[in-house]
């Protein structure tokens, strides 16, 4: 097969729409099952044109349920629910005609980013080969403990890891503890999904840095860092207060910030904060016009414990007065004198919401596996001068193997249906 690692450069947008502040870059991911992917996913919101390399039998969060089906077919549809605006070539990176692709594909990207495990153990491609390849490159590495070369246990940096393993490392399990449980799991692939918002901000950093001066570089995005780092509170208050660590996060109402929590309305649940004397003022005064109370009987300092005497009677009576009144009539009570406050909200509530419809924040895209239109949320955040966009849904495996290796690597037809009759590629 012929070296694929040279050829020249095509610029981006070559399959994707034109589209958002980041067109013009191209993105190659590899992996699977969220915080690698959605790093991708987010930049290609934005506009970057996204090759997704997975396996000749697809990547496995296709295959995790519950699923939709149609057609006799059925997908994963957390899968469905987040894969979107990528072009899917499937490539088998153990042979030497897929490495050679992948080489290719490299030299035709900004941004590589994987969290397939043990990419140099399992299929012999190191940084240092990637780089020589493209030395413009920005290498996006994510992983549970990080990688080796930028500190650590060296033994730890090799162990696997999912979302709940470091939730775990992290602390989050027992930062978010309820006293009936000691521990709790924090669902939807939480701490992926944090760990890719800091892996975009790295890659893009980088990217920067990368069109500044000609270099590339290696980010290392470990998932146990990314949520401890949210967790700032939990550990630095430790750290400096002589082990504070009574954040009781699990409480529905703060205890050392009243009002900050979530009531009780009559009809479901609230949330309503009142931080700082200012806001705190306005609070009590708003208070006063439902319940007749004096404002001056409730200094700030004196109510801020929501345990202590003064508190205690100002929380009394306010879950009091929250539950006589509905979530709508608190929420527009609330509004009008500029205390933050909402509905607890439930999907049957957004759907019906014209504000999250009216900013475009629940979409439909076709499924390609299926055949159905299924509904994902849209794209964040905004832009005035150049909007994301959602232009594709989920697609079948290897939808734009022929379209890439054509139109990006230059590789004829007869070539292509070598490497498929080979298992080196596979496409519908």
């Amino acid at each position: 097969m012929k070296s694929l690692r040279n050829l020249k450069r095509k610029s981006a947008p070559l399959f994707a729409p034109s589209h958002g502040p980041l067109s013009g870059i191209r993105v190659l991911s590899a992996g699977s099952i969220v915080a690698g992917p959605f790093i991708g996913i987010l930049l290609a919101d934005c506009g970057a044109e996204l090759i997704h390399i997975e396996g000749t039998d697809g990547e496995a969060w296709r295959y995790v349920g519950p699923f939709i089906e149609g057609d006799g077919r059925r997908i994963g549809s957390e899968y469905a629910s987040s894969v979107r605006n990528r072009l899917h070539i499937a490539l088998n990176l153990r042979t030497e005609e897929g490495k050679e692709i992948f080489y290719g594909l490299i030299n035709q990207s900004d941004i590589f980013i994987e969290n397939m495990v043990w990419l140099e153990e399992r299929f012999g491609i190191s940084d240092e080969q990637i780089l020589s390849v493209n030395p413009k490159i920005v290498i996006v590495h994510v992983s549970g403990y990080g990688k080796a070369k930028f500190g650590g246990d060296p033994e730890k940096c090799s162990r696997a890891s999912y979302d709940l393993i470091a939730q775990a490392y992290s602390g989050w399990n027992k930062a978010f503890m309820a006293p009936s449980d000691d521990v709790i799991r924090i669902p939807f692939y939480t701490g992926d999904y944090i760990t890719a918002l800091f892996g975009a901000v790295g890659a893009l950093a980088a990217y920067i840095h990368a069109q500044k001066t000609g270099e590339g570089q290696v980010v290392d995005v470990a998932q146990f860092e990314a949520i401890a780092r949210i967790l700032e509170f939990y550990y630095t208050l430790y750290f400096n207060l002589d082990g504070y660590m009574d954040w009781r996060g699990y409480e529905k109402t703060h205890p050392r910030t009243q009002p900050y929590g979530l009531y009780r309305a009559k009809d479901g649940w609230i949330a309503l904060g009142a931080v700082g004397p200012a806001v705190y003022r306005r609070f009590i005064e708003a208070l006063s016009g439902l319940t007749g109370i004096n404002p001056d009987d409730f200094p700030y300092e004196e109510c801020q414990v929501r345990d202590s005497p003064k508190g205690s009677q100002l929380y009394k009576i306010i879950t009091e007065c929250f539950a006589k009144y509905t979530k709508e009539e608190l929420e527009n009570y609330f509004a009008k004198w500029r205390i933050p406050c909402s509905r607890v909200t439930t999907p049957e509530d957004i759907i019906k919401d014209s504000h999250w419809l009216q900013r475009g924040d629940i979409i439909e895209v076709f499924e390609m596996v299926t055949g159905r239109t299924i509904k994902q949320m849209g794209v964040v955040p905004k832009f005035s001068k150049t909007p994301g966009r959602v232009w594709r849904g989920p697609t079948r495996i290897g939808e734009d193997t022929v379209k890439i290796l054509k139109g990006l690597l230059e590789l004829s037809d007869e070539e292509i249906m070598e490497l498929k009759n080979k298992g080196v590629i596979n496409f519908p």
